[in-house]
């Protein structure tokens, strides 16, 4: 079988727009996170902004992606976009976590 290179270029141009999409934006939160006074105010923030885009990804699925907007029509919100964010956001919370307390945000 003869695999389908147009097929995975267009999946690994999606990835890439993504990956573009969640670097700049938890390059904004890296840059935000050390104006905040201290660790437990950036565990509140990183734990806000961790529910805002679950209920994000939850909405995008249960609406197949017509939550959200669309800024460029050639390149919508993807799944990928918000699962990257997540995991971006999720490390960085838990990068705060005293080693006892590991897992202790976690629903």
């Amino acid at each position: 079988m003869i695999p389908n290179l147009q097929v995975q270029d267009a999946a690994s141009e999606v990835t890439c727009r993504a990956t573009d999409r969640v670097t700049r934006f938890i390059a904004r939160m890296d840059a935000h996170l050390p104006t905040l006074p201290n660790d437990a105010a950036r565990r509140i923030f990183l734990d806000r902004q961790l529910d805002g885009w679950e209920r994000r990804y939850a909405r995008f699925v249960a609406t197949d992606g017509c939550s959200e907007p669309v800024a460029v029509s050639a390149d919508p919100p993807q799944a990928a976009d918000f699962l990257l964010t997540i995991v971006g956001l999720a490390a960085r919370r838990c990068a705060l976590d005293d080693p006892g307390e590991r897992g202790s945000h976690v629903r």
